[in-house]
């Protein structure tokens, strides 16, 4: 996905478990407000996650350093006296990790699921949770280097990237000065920057038991973790949490219609990345979610009508190419269009046949019968979520990670029903009205001053 959830694993964070959703009749168990257990009797693990639900987006003055990454980093440093300069890993065969989003940053450990040791096992994570989740106190030594850390991984991932650089600045040009179009690990002075104190002060601000998730994972008694998640988690504190009013005024975004083009050894074929912003009506956000997912299928199908088919079947425009897209808050959607070009194909003919397909599209709207076919799939999905744990354990923590409520994703099976071609059409006809857009042009090094560069476009190195 592009810039609005560009992160370090980024997996995505909307993936096709997160809008999938799950049906009523699934095996987990909620054992407080914020506390989900997904027995598991064949796991061969104990999974807790703690979501906390403060990314990138919440950082001071609405600007994106990467600072909630680096808290991530910290968190689990300096366990003990003598083992002060160490990351926490409490059990030889457990797992540890990690990752910080623009909504939610997301941690786990495992520990191996042995009958015997379940139960104070259990409860070890959740001491150590919640005493990391009412402070922070990493050894300024470990903190430095985690700092580092933190600069290799910014080299490897994006500095050493000329696609998550051209992506990087395409983002910066299509929304200048706010937090979704920057990068989830700040920049390269941003790194620099950072302090123990700093990170301490968003910890202080975000991380709170009211603004975080908790999932348990494998061959656990719901009444076990009911009753450690009371024992560890009903004592702490509760905050008030900040608002995120700055980001909301941010949602006004003005028509802009632009190019850039850049070229490097690592493009093989020239590629185009078409990035817009629309707004809409959303009188049901929820089932506004479930509409995007289903028109989202159609367009990265093979059905007749979709992208695939107009423009790589039909008109030979495009070897290859999909659609995706992402919510920035109610009543607006960044989507981007990615393609590979046929030989001989010019990147604005290929800009002209989108804009063309994305107009046509709204005014035919989708098939009522295309629509029922893509809920069944849909459905379906949803319920052979709901007959297997670790698909329900991965279905909810990546829900509660993009800061969904529980509540709308166990409705998602009624979401996704109450889909009509009527609840698509708002969004097919802001996709293709005014809205802001920037077309970027990817070619082969050598050739991105010629009939591979996109016509008017700026220059990205």
């Amino acid at each position: 996905m592009t810039a609005p959830f560009t992160t370090v694993l980024l997996t995505l964070l909307l993936s096709f478990s997160a809008v999938s959703g799950q049906a009523s009749a699934s095996p987990e168990a909620q054992v407080a407000d914020n506390v989900f257990v997904v027995p598991d009797a064949k796991a061969k693990v104990v999974t807790l996650w703690m979501i906390v639900h403060a990314g990138c987006e919440d950082e001071e003055g609405g600007q994106c350093h990467g600072l909630a990454h680096y808290l991530e980093h910290l968190m689990f440093l300096g366990r003990s006296g003598e083992h002060s300069e160490n990351q926490s890993l409490f059990f030889a065969a457990g797992q540890t990790n990690a990752f910080t989003s623009m909504l939610a940053t997301s941690y786990y450990q495992s520990v191996p699921a042995k009958a015997e040791s379940i139960g104070p096992d259990l409860e070890q994570l959740f001491q150590l949770f919640s005493e990391r989740l009412a402070k922070i106190e990493p050894p300024l030594k470990a903190a430095d280097r985690e700092r580092n850390v933190v600069l290799q991984e910014f080299n490897f991932r994006l500095s050493d990237s000329f696609r998550v650089r051209f992506n990087n600045a395409v983002n910066a040009r299509l929304l200048p000065g706010h937090p979704f179009s920057q990068a989830v690990i700040g920049s390269k002075d941003d790194i620099a920057a950072y302090t123990v104190e700093r990170a301490q002060a968003f910890h202080q601000r975000w991380y709170a038991k009211n603004n975080a998730s908790f999932i348990v994972y494998g061959p656990v008694d719901p009444a076990l973790v009911k009753q450690l998640a009371s024992k560890y988690l009903d004592p702490l504190p509760e905050k008030t949490i900040p608002g995120r009013s700055w980001l909301d005024a941010r949602r006004t975004f003005a028509p802009m219609d632009e190019g850039a083009n850049g070229a490097d050894e690592s493009v093989v074929r020239p590629e185009i990345q078409f990035e817009k912003i629309v707004r809409f009506e959303e009188p049901f956000p929820q089932q506004t979610r479930a509409a995007k997912a289903i028109l989202f299928d159609y367009l990265n199908s093979e059905i007749t009508g979709s992208l695939s088919d107009a423009l790589v079947e039909d008109k030979k425009l495009a070897t290859h190419i999909s659609a995706d897209r992402s919510s920035i808050g109610d009543g607006a959607m960044w989507f981007t269009t990615y393609g590979t070009l046929e030989d001989g194909v010019a990147p604005q003919t290929l800009k002209t046949a989108i804009l063309d397909y994305y107009e046509q599209l709204a005014k035919t709207g989708l098939d009522a019968r295309v629509i029922e076919r893509l809920k069944k799939r849909r459905l379906r999905e949803i319920a052979d979520i709901a007959a297997d744990p670790k698909k329900t354990l991965t279905s909810l923590q990546s829900w509660l990670s993009s800061n969904g409520k529980y509540q709308d994703w166990q409705d998602s099976a009624r979401n996704f029903e109450a889909v009509t071609p009527q609840s698509i059409t708002p969004l097919l006809q802001a996709m293709a009205g005014p809205g802001r857009q920037l077309f970027g042009t990817m070619a082969p090094a050598g050739i991105a001053d010629n009939a591979a560069a996109a016509p008017g476009g700026n220059r990205i190195p």
